[in-house]
């Protein structure tokens, strides 16, 4: 065995340290098998096809018991009333209790309170309201515009409606506390995480394009629960972890990580109704050199090939090649539907023939349309079960996937797809996703 050397500068040496021998760079693109149908299929128990629901024989429900003691909830009128017939009417407590329409011992508790009280205030009900919290200053303009102001506004912070409102209603002065109320508690509002949308994902254009395709798919056969597979490609990195953590008050959520920048993996995965088919990581390096036999003369750096870097369609075209021979073992997949989006490494001129050679049928989602491709909720499934926890000696980053990859139960992938499916009579009556 022989050993070369680079120098840093794109030179090659031997071990003597004399120039190599001429070497011809290749493209090389190069994926990682992480698991595949045959595997999914030893962990769990996979149905090609849908079955008949068993019909189940109902029992009849234990009748519901009834409480020993019934609860019952009482006004504060109804304790100024009880108090009134004490005060007032100069009944005695059991009479007063009686009269208000009240439980005794209720009543007898509250009179212990009032008792125990130097000022004696009738003990009201309990709430978080402030006493002689001044009525709000929000009239029915005033609400129409918040309403407005944040449908338009979907991420703005409550003091940015505050100042929006005061400026837009000249002489009202109004707490941020008074918005917030207001926002949650008769508007129903309430904080989420953002989703990005691009402002094309439901155009005219767009819902058009999704009803003619849609329509023309079903038209041509394609079922997504019965022979359809999908594929796409998703980002992972070791630092993958929770957005949100627990910490003391006053002090941040630090997450200990191996660098504040870690590098990301692609990893290449298709999807069925029924089961996992393939996943793969592609690994680093799209080229390769080769040593030609019996040259004496090492090549020149000026004729080494110009090769992309990160995914490419030779990539994504190894991993089409691979996903097919694992279909080609299953008489049940033969003429499916394969399914991806319109992504610009899935060049159709190189792949259509391809897959069409193969006896499978391409299709390619229309543009901005996440939602008709269920392995999107895949991945999702995937980065939690990856965020899990903290990496331990014996983890890996590609052990979390193929553990995750491989325990996802075949009934949580019928939902994800029939939830595309779900969005066909939305694409049919062209309204957004």
């Amino acid at each position: 065995m022989q050993y070369f050397y680079e120098d840093g500068t794109g030179n090659i040496f031997d071990e003597k340290g004399d120039e190599a021998t001429t070497f011809i760079e290749e493209k090389s693109f190069r994926l990682r098998k992480l698991t595949d149908l045959r595997k999914y299929i030893k962990n769990t128990e996979v149905h090609f096809e849908l079955e008949e629901p068993e019909d189940i024989m109902m029992e009849e429900t234990p009748p519901k018991k009834e409480r020993a003691t019934q609860y019952n909830i009482y006004t504060d009128e109804d304790r100024r009333r009880y108090f009134y017939f004490m005060s007032e009417k100069l009944m005695k407590p059991k009479e007063a209790a009686k009269a208000a329409n009240v439980n005794y011992d209720t009543a007898r508790k509250w009179k212990q309170i009032y008792d125990r009280d130097p000022e004696k205030n009738i003990p009201l009900k309990k709430t978080n309201r402030t006493p002689n919290r001044p009525v709000s200053q929000l009239n029915e303009n005033h609400k129409k515009h918040l309403i407005s102001f944040f449908d338009e506004n979907p991420s703005a912070y409550i003091q940015d409606a505050v100042d929006d409102l005061t400026t837009s209603f000249a002489g009202l002065e109004i707490r941020k506390s008074r918005v917030a109320e207001f926002m949650k508690e008769e508007y129903s509002l309430s904080i989420k995480t953002v989703s990005r949308h691009p402002v094309a994902r439901n155009s005219e254009k767009t819902m058009q394009e999704r009803a003619e395709w849609v329509q023309k798919w079903i038209n041509d056969g394609m079922d997504y629960l019965k022979n359809c597979i999908f594929i796409d490609e998703s980002g992972f990195d070791i630092n993958m972890r929770r957005s949100r953590g627990w910490a003391a008050r006053g002090s941040p959520a630090v997450i200990t990580t191996p660098s504040a920048r870690a590098v990301s993996h692609t990893i290449i995965g298709a999807i069925s109704a029924f089961g996992v088919v393939n996943i793969s990581l592609r690994e680093p390096g799209n080229v390769k050199r080769r040593k030609v036999v019996g040259a004496t003369k090492r090549k020149s750096p000026e004729d080494r090939i110009s090769v992309p870097k990160g995914t490419t369609s030779g990539h994504y075209l190894n991993f089409i090649n691979d996903t097919m021979d694992i279909m080609d073992e299953f008489s049940e997949m033969r003429e499916f539907f394969i399914v991806m989006d319109n992504a610009p490494i899935h060049v159709p001129d190189s792949i259509d023939p391809i897959i069409e050679k193969r006896g499978y049928k391409p299709v390619y989602l229309p543009p901005y349309s996440p939602e008709l491709n269920p392995i999107e909720q895949f991945w999702a499934i995937l980065k939690g079960k990856v965020k899990r926890s903290k990496f331990t000696n014996t983890d890996s980053l590609t052990s979390r996937i193929i553990e995750a990859s491989e325990n996802v139960p075949a009934e949580h992938l019928h939902n994800f797809v029939q939830h595309s499916v779900n969005q066909f009579e939305n694409c049919l009556n062209k309204l957004p996703i």
